[in-house]
């Protein structure tokens, strides 16, 4: 007498389901940790771009010869103190040409960014995406950037000869 196979046995469905299981276990952390990767490129890429806007600017004051002035207008791009951005309105964020302004179509704030200090403390500018800030945003934007752990802090030269900082933090990305 012939049997016809109907189906599966018991044995080989616990083997499937264990398979799957391992697999779901060892994948899973793997997708649900793009979202922070993806977060953590994004501040890094912003990181490059600070950069080179700070060399942009060096570039810029050196061809005219100005790179040793506290404060100068490099006409089309912003404001450089020492040959690099000011993190002063209308230095960095024109270098980058970054968009911190509040959308009225949107009503979100695209990049946000707030500087901080004078010339006598050194002056430091940090910037993240907007929709990783909380609501309270707008009332503080110093402590709401920093409490993001997720976001790029710009260091202006303090004096003529001196270098500009980039620091990277990525912890709550």
């Amino acid at each position: 007498m012939s049997r016809k196979a109907k189906g599966f046995t018991l044995i080989e469905l616990v083997v499937v389901i264990v398979i799957l299981g391992l697999l779901a276990v060892v994948a899973a952390p793997r997708f649900l940790n793009l979202q922070s990767e993806a977060k953590s490129s994004v501040v890094q890429g912003l990181a490059g771009a600070v950069n080179n806007a700070a060399q942009l600017a060096f570039g810029k004051t050196s061809v005219e010869a100005q790179e040793n002035l506290g404060s100068y207008l490099v006409e089309g791009y912003g404001y450089v103190q020492y040959g690099y951005p000011s993190v002063i309105k209308g230095g960095m964020e024109n270098f980058l040409q970054l968009d911190t302004g509040y959308h009225d179509m949107s009503k979100e704030w695209v990049w946000a960014a707030h500087n901080n200090g004078t010339v006598a403390n050194p002056d430091t500018w940090i910037v993240t995406r907007s929709e990783w800030l909380g609501e309270e945003t707008i009332s503080d934007f110093n402590k709401a950037i920093e409490d993001s752990k997720c976001y790029v802090k710009y260091t202006a030269a303090m004096e003529a000869g001196a270098d500009y900082r980039v620091e990277v933090f990525t912890d709550g990305c």
